[in-house]
């Protein structure tokens, strides 16, 4: 298990491959072992059976997706009764387990099974993620997996726009202010997974509900990083392209053109005080 975990953390194809093997090893000693009588033991096997998964999915994709989606399944055999004892460590391996398997749902189509797995993930991490890093880490990448599976929901013939579309800011927000709240602890952690869900959450409300957009990036713009000013001004200056160009009448009086106006006006005064900061 030791051995799994270092090589994993090399990150190099070599190192993974024998990662791999090294908790193939592992898996074959924890089945001689009677692990349901010791819930330590098999909370390390769950784990190696979701480093297991995970591993075949970060090497091969998709191609031995039957076999990683068997590994995932035992393992959440295996870490599902361990939950409700005392360690968080089963709790935190299932989590890991659902999100890992929500990516490789992600990779396969498969967004509606992802998104039931990224949920359920995310429903474990929460609860705890303003008190440990680590239940953080999986509240966010677990949001990350939601994330993309809503967005390829709400794009699907038939889709309930709304809901999805309304779903789906709750999570760029809710993350986005969980990094606030860690890094307002001296942790500069997630600052890449900040802007992958800045980001997100400007195209999203650009295309689905562009009056909360000024809003949206006002709330949740860091001072003076260039990268979310860039992704800031990008999108609004998208908004207001599509805004001149779509030829739109707007009508005095009209709720509708009303909304469209007070939007274009609070996006150009957000463009402009971008520009002068």
């Amino acid at each position: 298990m030791n051995r799994g975990h270092e090589l994993m953390l090399r990150g190099d194809e070599a190192g993974l491959v024998d990662a791999l093997q090294a908790y193939d090893e592992a898996i074959v000693l924890f089945r001689s072992l009677p692990v349901a009588e010791n819930p330590s033991w098999a909370n390390s096997f769950g784990a190696a059976l979701m480093n297991r998964g995970q591993l075949l999915h970060r090497l091969y994709g998709v191609t031995l997706a039957a076999l990683a989606l068997t590994a995932f399944e035992e393992a959440e055999t295996v870490l599902r009764p361990l939950q409700a004892g005392d360690s968080p460590w089963p709790r935190r391996n299932f989590a890991g387990t659902l999100v890992n398997r929500a990516n490789l749902q992600l990779d396969l189509g498969h967004h509606a099974a992802a998104s039931a797995d990224a949920s359920k993930a995310l429903l474990l991490a929460a609860p705890s993620e303003r008190q440990e890093m680590v239940d953080a880490d999986l509240a966010l990448k677990a949001r990350r997996a939601l994330g993309d599976a809503i967005g390829q929901l709400l794009v699907a013939p038939g889709a309930d726009q709304e809901t999805l579309a309304r779903q789906a800011g709750d999570i760029a927000d809710d993350a986005l202010a969980l990094i606030r709240y860690w890094s307002g602890q001296s942790n500069p952690a997630f600052h890449v997974l900040a802007l992958r869900f800045f980001r997100y959450g400007a195209q999203l409300y650009r295309f689905h509900q562009p009056h909360f957009l000024a809003e949206f990036i006002a709330e949740n713009l860091p001072p003076a990083d260039p990268e979310f000013r860039a992704i800031a001004r990008e999108t609004i200056d998208a908004v207001l392209t599509d805004s001149r160009a779509s030829g739109r009448i707007l009508t005095i009086g009209d709720p509708v053109s009303e909304r469209r106006r007070q939007t274009w006006q609070d996006l150009d005064a957000l463009r402009s005080r971008l520009t002068q900061a």
